[in-house]
């Protein structure tokens, strides 16, 4: 039987500030992962590499960190015409974009009051002190997220953005506490749920506020479900009241502190969605071994 046929694409250079080499690293990991079963073939690809490219064998699963319209366009065509798995899918990816996640999670208890203006049009919706964001992407330069305390430094940010050729602008409310950062990853096997971690995030002056980690998890598995990713992370805060706020969200984070554990989770997650689709051609007539299985990490819990 020949093995099964997989892609693996970079995220954009442009789009890893400062992080090409924990964003690199976390894909390599996970596609050495899948390929030491020795069931699966990953091709690596750069997401200039993956627009060019002619596939002579068309794969089965494709994962991806790659965000822009081009190579979101592509992955949609492939996934249309020949049925391959994407992982994350590109509507979970699009949905992370900062207009549609305002609009998915508008509602929600935990995510603060969030708008999005047109550069020209913002400035009256400002209520000072608040967090003004690129309106398109998660933040890809230092400058894309920014705390404004007046109308002046608003209008500085706003004309920041407008002299990058950034359109819209988000403006959120500005929630004083502890900020936190989270990774989830989907589970898609019986028994297991979710992988989840959170830590504090660096450069700040935590008061160690009291929270309930288990409302922050919910919540965190609460916003990926109703954005259908099954790979994600994002910051929250929590203020001194203990009231927990999602704050952002983006695919496929780079995991750098827990790197080669979440790789194996995540190829955990690859194969288990492999299995499903491709059921009992994905076993050998010589019985080698299932792709659903990741031999030593097989028995490490869905939540930790």
């Amino acid at each position: 039987m020949n093995n099964i046929s997989t892609i693996a694409i970079f995220r954009e250079r442009s789009h890893s500030p400062e992080r090409e080499y924990d964003d690199e690293a976390i894909l390599r990991e996970t596609a050495r992962k899948l390929a030491s079963s020795g069931s699966i073939d990953v091709c690596l690809l750069s997401p200039e590499e993956f627009l060019e490219a002619h596939f002579d064998i068309q794969p089965a699963l494709i994962f991806f960190m790659c965000e822009e319209a081009p190579y979101l366009a592509r992955l949609r065509e492939m996934a249309e015409n020949t049925g391959c798995l994407l992982v994350n899918t590109v509507e979970a990816v699009e949905n992370t974009f900062r207009k549609n996640m305002v609009a998915a999670l508008k509602n929600q208890v935990f995510f603060p009051a969030t708008s999005i203006h047109s550069i020209s049009d913002a400035l009256p919706s400002i209520h000072v002190p608040c967090w003004l964001k690129r309106g398109d992407y998660h933040a890809i330069d230092r400058d894309d997220v920014v705390f404004v305390r007046d109308i002046q430094s608003a209008q500085n940010a706003l004309n920041g953005f407008a002299s990058r050729d950034i359109g819209t602008v988000l403006i959120q409310e500005h929630v004083p506490g502890d900020i936190i950062k989270f990774y989830c990853i989907r589970d898609c096997q019986a028994g297991h749920t979710w992988w989840f971690k959170w830590f504090y995030h660096r450069d700040q002056d935590l008061q160690y506020h009291d929270f309930s980690a288990d409302e922050l998890m919910i919540s965190c598995m609460k916003a990926g479900d109703i954005m259908g990713l099954d790979i994600y992370g994002g910051d929250a805060i929590v203020n001194n009241d203990g009231r927990i706020f999602i704050i952002d969200i983006n695919a496929w984070p780079s995991f750098a502190l827990y790197r080669e554990e979440a790789a194996g989770f995540i190829a955990r997650l690859i194969k288990t969605k492999l299995a499903k689709c491709l059921g009992a051609s994905m076993h050998s007539k010589s019985g080698a071994k299932s792709i659903s299985g990741l031999s030593d990490d097989s028995a490490v819990p869905g939540i930790t």
